[in-house]
């Protein structure tokens, strides 16, 4: 598990690259803020997470979100845990005044542009 990467992954890269592309500036992984969001819009206060389908135990069905079959007693509750937390962060960036936006790994593989558009619309 050592080599899983937790920030700049594939799907945040090619999010990123394409909002740069755009004319957005952003920050990455914001410390100042709780659970470190993956691109941060400060002048908006838009906080925006990139979930990977199976570590952040989406219900979307698709291949990238297959749950583990070997050690079952430890991948249920620590994607679990993962989930609460996920929930306790945009709760607490809700309340700090900040939008949050949650982008899933099979809605940004499944269709790039049509994500970009949607999160266009957002940050205008």
């Amino acid at each position: 598990m050592s080599h899983i990467k937790s920030k700049d992954t594939s799907i945040e890269m090619m999010v990123r690259r394409r909002l740069f592309a755009m004319g957005y500036r952003y920050r990455v992984n914001y410390k100042a803020l709780p659970g470190k969001p993956d691109i941060v819009f400060t002048k908006k206060k838009i906080a925006i997470f990139i979930h990977g389908c199976y570590w952040h135990g989406h219900d979307c069905g698709s291949r990238y979100a297959h749950t583990s079959q070997s050690n079952k007693a430890y991948w249920g509750p620590k994607i679990e845990r993962t989930k609460q937390r996920d929930q306790q962060h945009i709760q607490d960036l809700e309340f700090l005044g900040w939008k949050v936006i949650v982008l899933w790994e099979c809605q940004i593989r499944a269709s790039l542009e049509k994500t970009l558009q949607n999160l266009n619309q957002e940050l205008i």
